[in-house]
C-alpha cells in the first residue's frame, strides 16, 4: 500500500499527540500524592502477627469529608487518611494526649482562684481540669469510625508536662510546691478523669495506654532525677508505681480492662538502658500492674543491629505479657537519598521486621503485638528531611515498603511449608526427590534462623528459601510401583493435603499396604458427600489425587480414605 507524504505526517502527528498526552498523564500521576492501591495492604500481610499502626506526630490526619470537631486543625494531607486506612488497623496520638495538652492549667488556676472558701480550694487543688482538645477528639473519633484499635500516649512523663505549675498549689508557677501526699492525690484524680473521659466517649477503643514514658536516663540507666518535676515533687521514684496503680484501678472501675498498661521508652536496644528498664519494671510487673513494654524505634541505617534488638527483647521477655514497637522509622540522613542508600534502608527495615515477625504475638511465636510506624510519610513525620518512612512525600511506596512486605509474606510462607513438611513420610517418596527436599528444607531453616544486616537482605534470602522449598515439595515423586522401590507400603496412610489452605486445587497423597477395594471421598462438615475422588479396586502402592473445588464456597471440608478395615479422615480448608 502506498502512503502519501501528507498522509504519513498526518498519521504520525496524531500518534505523536497521543504519545505526548500519555507521557503528560503518566507524569501527572507520578507527581500526585494519591496512594497506590495496587500493592498489598500491610495490615493484611501481618494480620496473623501483629497490629500495624501509625503514630501521628503532627496535626489531625483523616478524610477531608470527616465531621468537623471544634478546635481541630485542618487536615494537613488530603490523602493521608486513605494511606492510613489502606495499610493500618491501629493508631496512636503523637502529642495530643500528653499531659501538656490535656491538663487545662488555666482553667484549673481560675477555678482555684475563684473558690469561695479554703475547703473548696483544697478540693480543686487535687482535682485538675482535664480537657481533650479538638485534634485528639478528631483522632479518636476517626479511629473509632474506621474500626481501628488505639494506643494512648502518655499519662506520666518528665517532659511535656504542663510546666512547674502542675506541681504547685493553685496551679501557678509561683505557688508552693505540693507535698508528696498532695501530688499523689492530684495524680490520682488526673488519671481517673482521663480514663473516665475515654470510657464515656470511646468505650473499649483503647487497646493500650503508655502509663509512664521515658523514665530511665540514657547514660546512667537509672531513673531520671534531674529536669523531672515528678521526681522533684515526690522526692523519689515511687510516682512511677503509683501511676500504674491508679491506672489499673480506674481501668477496672470503668470496665476498660482491655486497655493494657505499658511502660514506653526510646533507645531500648541500648544495653545499659534496657538493664535500667528491667530494674524499674520488675517489681511493677510482679505487682500485677504492668502488661507491656513499648519500644520506640527511631533507628538509622546501621543501628540497631538484629543482635542488639534481640538482646533487649530477651531482657524484657520475662517482665511483660506483650511488647509493642511504638515509633518506627529508619533515617537515611538525607531528604533525597540515592538509590543505593534507599536499598540500604530497605535492608534495615527488612532485618528489623524479620526480628518482629519471628517474635509476633498473634502467631504465638513471641510477644510483639503491635508495630507502629512514626508519622505518615517522608514529609509528615518526626524525622523530617531524612526520608525515614516507607512512603515518600507523595505517598508512593519506597523499596523499604516492598522489602517489609516480602519479609512478612515469605517468613510466614516458610512457616506454613515447614508445617506441611512435618506431615510428610519419607517412605512414600523416591529417595532422590526426598533427598532434594531435605536439602532445601535444611537451607531454609538456616535462612530463617539467620540475623540479617543492612548489607544482607532478609527479603531476598527468605524469598529464595521459600521458592526452593516450594519447588522441593512440588518435586516430590510418589513411589507407585516396585520400579520406584523394591517394597510396597508397610501401612495405610492418608496424608495432609497440600497446599492447605488451597484455592482451588489441592493434592491428596495416600498409601495402600494391600490391594483391594477403596474409596476416597470429600464431605462437608455436616457429613454431606461433596465429591468422589476414587472408588474401586487399586493395587497396593502410593497414590496422589487432585481435588478441584472451583465450584465450592470457602470453608472447611473433610476427606476420608476407606480401605478394608482402615478408615482415616482429615480436614482441609478452601480459602477463596
Amino acid at each position: 500500500m502506498r502512503v502519501s507524504l501528507k498522509s504519513f505526517f498526518k498519521i504520525n502527528f496524531s500518534a505523536l499527540i497521543v504519545l505526548i498526552l500519555l507521557m503528560l498523564s503518566a507524569n501527572a500521576s507520578a507527581q500526585s500524592d494519591t496512594i497506590e492501591t495496587n500493592v498489598p495492604h500491610l495490615k493484611d500481610v501481618f494480620s496473623d502477627d501483629f497490629y500495624i499502626g501509625c503514630l501521628l506526630s503532627y496535626a489531625h490526619v483523616g478524610f477531608p469529608t470527616d465531621p468537623y470537631v471544634p478546635g481541630q486543625s485542618n487536615v494537613v494531607a488530603a490523602n493521608g487518611g486513605y494511606l492510613i486506612k489502606y495499610h493500618m488497623n491501629s493508631m496512636s496520638p503523637g502529642n495530643w494526649m500528653k499531659p501538656a495538652y490535656i491538663v487545662d492549667i488555666t482553667a484549673s488556676a481560675n477555678a482555684y482562684s475563684s473558690a469561695s472558701n479554703q475547703q473548696e480550694r483544697d478540693s480543686i487543688d487535687i482535682h485538675p481540669v482535664i480537657t481533650f482538645n479538638g485534634n485528639i477528639i478528631a483522632q479518636l473519633n476517626w479511629a473509632k469510625r474506621q474500626g481501628f484499635t488505639f494506643r494512648g500516649h502518655t499519662l506520666v512523663w518528665h517532659s511535656q508536662t504542663p510546666g512547674t505549675a502542675f506541681f504547685r498549689s493553685g496551679y501557678t508557677a509561683g505557688g508552693v510546691r505540693l507535698t508528696k501526699e498532695k501530688m499523689t492525690q492530684r495524680m490520682e484524680n488526673f488519671i481517673k478523669e482521663v480514663i473516665r473521659i475515654l470510657h464515656e466517649t470511646w468505650p473499649g477503643l483503647l487497646s493500650a495506654m503508655d502509663v509512664v514514658n521515658e523514665a530511665i536516663d540514657d547514660n546512667s540507666g537509672n531513673v531520671r532525677t534531674t529536669n523531672n518535676e515528678w521526681y522533684t515533687t515526690f522526692g523519689d521514684s515511687t510516682y512511677i508505681m503509683k501511676a500504674f496503680e491508679f491506672t489499673r484501678n480506674y481501668c477496672n472501675q470503668y470496665g476498660e480492662t482491655q486497655m493494657k498498661l505499658y511502660y514506653n521508652d526510646y533507645n531500648t536496644h541500648s544495653s545499659r538502658k534496657a538493664d535500667g528498664i528491667v530494674r524499674l519494671l520488675t517489681p511493677i510487673y510482679q505487682a500485677g500492674l504492668l502488661d507491656g513494654i513499648g519500644m520506640q524505634e527511631h533507628d538509622d541505617l546501621y543501628y540497631p543491629t538484629a543482635t542488639d534488638w534481640i538482646a533487649s527483647y530477651n531482657k524484657f521477655y520475662p517482665i511483660c505479657d506483650e511488647m509493642a514497637v511504638t515509633e518506627l522509622d529508619v533515617t537515611t540522613g538525607s531528604a533525597n537519598p540515592s538509590a543505593s542508600v534507599l536499598q540500604l534502608q530497605a535492608n534495615q527495615y527488612g532485618q528489623l521486621f524479620k526480628c518482629f515477625v519471628e517474635r509476633s504475638f498473634f502467631s504465638g511465636r513471641g510477644k510483639i503485638i503491635s508495630v507502629s510506624k512514626d508519622g505518615l510519610n517522608d514529609q509528615w513525620t518526626f524525622k523530617t528531611n531524612q526520608a525515614s518512612s516507607l512512603w515518600n512525600t507523595l505517598n508512593k511506596c519506597k523499596p523499604a515498603f516492598f522489602d517489609v512486605v516480602d519479609v512478612g509474606n515469605y517468613f510466614n510462607g516458610l512457616d506454613s511449608l515447614y508445617a506441611y513438611c512435618d506431615t510428610l513420610t519419607e517412605i512414600n517418596y523416591t529417595p532422590q526427590s526426598w533427598s532434594q527436599l531435605q536439602a532445601y528444607l535444611t537451607a531454609a531453616v538456616t535462612v530463617t534462623n539467620t540475623n540479617y544486616t543492612v548489607n544482607l537482605s532478609a527479603a531476598d534470602a527468605l524469598e529464595e528459601a521459600y521458592t526452593n522449598l516450594q519447588d522441593g515439595i512440588e518435586g516430590l515423586q510418589l513411589i507407585t510401583s516396585v520400579n520406584d522401590l523394591a517394597d510396597v507400603p508397610v501401612s495405610f496412610t492418608l496424608e495432609q493435603n497440600y497446599p492447605n489452605p488451597f484455592n482451588p486445587e489441592t493434592k491428596i497423597n495416600y498409601s495402600l499396604a494391600e490391594s483391594g477395594y477403596i474409596s476416597l471421598k470429600v464431605y462437608s462438615l455436616l457429613g454431606e458427600e461433596i465429591a468422589v475422588l476414587f472408588e474401586g479396586y487399586k493395587q497396593a502402592g502410593f497414590y496422589e489425587s487432585i481435588f478441584n473445588a472451583a465450584s465450592l464456597p470457602s470453608g472447611i471440608y473433610m476427606y476420608r480414605l476407606e480401605a478394608g478395615s482402615f478408615t482415616q479422615t482429615n480436614k482441609m480448608i478452601l480459602m477463596k
